[in-house]
């Protein structure tokens, strides 16, 4: 009798590991899941309304940096890369999920609402102006 109770025992014990661990695993996954989604949305929301209320309207210039005879647009998903970048090295590679998920909210936000998001460099043309004056 004892061999059948051991039997059933360790059957129970393979179902619990089958069934808990498996849940373990799932649930920092869902929560950094969660909060990585929530930034992304967030991050989405406040870039939309922030362009909408300032760069539509006018009252925000986009940033552009000139080299000579060439432009730079520095469009906010490149800043968002370059802000990434520097809270990994920052934080020693560790950046809270939420703050991720907010920088990859405004990335995508330019990427997705803006045609021109892939028009990094153009001529000067300002340059050619004052030398021609």
């Amino acid at each position: 009798m004892t061999e059948s109770n051991s039997s059933v025992s360790t059957n129970k014990r393979a179902r619990v590991k089958i069934l808990v661990l498996p849940a373990i695993v799932l649930l920092p996954s869902l929560y950094y899941s969660f909060s990585f989604t929530t930034g992304i949305v967030v991050g989405y929301v406040v870039c939309k309304i922030f362009c909408h209320l300032f760069l539509s309207n006018g009252k925000i210039d986009s940033i552009f940096v000139d080299f000579g005879k060439w432009k730079f647009h520095l469009h906010h998903w490149i800043i968002g890369l370059v802000a990434l970048a520097i809270v990994w090295i920052i934080d020693f590679f560790y950046v809270p999920t939420f703050l991720a998920g907010f920088i990859c909210g405004i990335i995508i936000q330019d990427i997705y609402d803006y045609n021109d998001w892939y028009k990094v460099i153009s001529i000067n043309y300002n340059l050619k102006k004052e030398k021609i004056a």
